[in-house]
């Protein structure tokens, strides 16, 4: 009988903790062998509950503790880990909130505040651009050439669209104003800029038109963007979102 290599023990071991079907040789010890291997899944679903706790402390504190951990955990044992370091996972804690209707039937606008607080931990560990973006290069762009501009929003920036209040929530909850999280209400749309800027980070609550216009500019150059949104370009780029233009020429 040949030994597993490291790869398979590896997969094994990943299927094991996430209550899988596994052929992982445990050793009979004093305690059966699931008892063993249920010491090893306790510690990983505490150890990646206390990760996204830290990731999602607004979610945390909206739904408390003890529903919080439940929502973890089940988030923990249907997403496995795509990076080795622990204070990287939390990617698609949205996408679990919305598989559960209990818990999106008692607050609607959850999963929402999540994608919001994964936008905060993707910008506050992306790169920060150090070259400013090149007006006068801009400047010499001819007009017949103006609808191929297209610019590249900073990975440091990013805009969250939604039917709910969820910057104004963020920023009641995090400064600890009751007062404003009584008096707000959820059902308001609104759009929020989450940014940082000279290692500082910035949640903002963006107009709506300013904030669809930076979305498009991901995608497309400013010939396909409708013309009132692009009265928002001189703001955007005041706020530091773009980096950098190409000329997208088309056929």
């Amino acid at each position: 009988m040949t030994s597993p290599d490291l790869a398979s023990l590896q997969r094994q071991f990943s299927d094991a903790l996430h209550y899988q079907p596994h052929q992982l040789p445990v050793a009979q010890g004093v305690t059966a062998r699931d008892a063993l291997l249920q010491v090893y899944r306790n510690n990983f679903v505490m150890t990646l509950t206390e990760c996204l706790g830290v990731a999602y402390p607004v979610v945390n504190a909206l739904v408390g503790e003890e529903c919080f951990a439940a929502i973890a955990r089940q988030h923990v044992l249907t997403t496995p880990m795509n990076n080795a370091c622990a204070d990287r996972y939390g990617e698609g804690f949205d996408k679990t909130m919305t598989s559960l209707p209990n818990i999106i039937e008692a607050v609607p606008y959850l999963a929402d505040i999540a994608t919001l607080e994964w936008h905060i931990q993707t910008v506050s560990q992306a790169a920060i651009t150090k070259m400013p973006f090149p007006v006068e290069a801009l400047a010499l762009v001819t007009p017949e050439d103006f609808g191929n501009i297209q610019l590249q929003v900073s990975p440091t920036a990013k805009v969250m669209q939604s039917h709910f209040a969820i910057c104004s929530i963020w920023q009641a909850i995090t400064h600890h104003d009751e007062a404003a999280l009584q008096s707000l209400d959820p059902l308001n749309s609104e759009a929020t800029l989450v940014q940082r800027r000279h290692n500082t980070l910035e949640i903002t609550l963006l107009d709506a038109e300013e904030a669809t216009l930076i979305v498009a500019c991901e995608q497309s150059p400013f010939g396909n963007i409708a013309p009132h949104l692009l009265q928002h370009v001189a703001s955007a780029m005041q706020r530091g979102v773009f980096t950098d233009f190409t000329l997208a020429h088309t056929p």
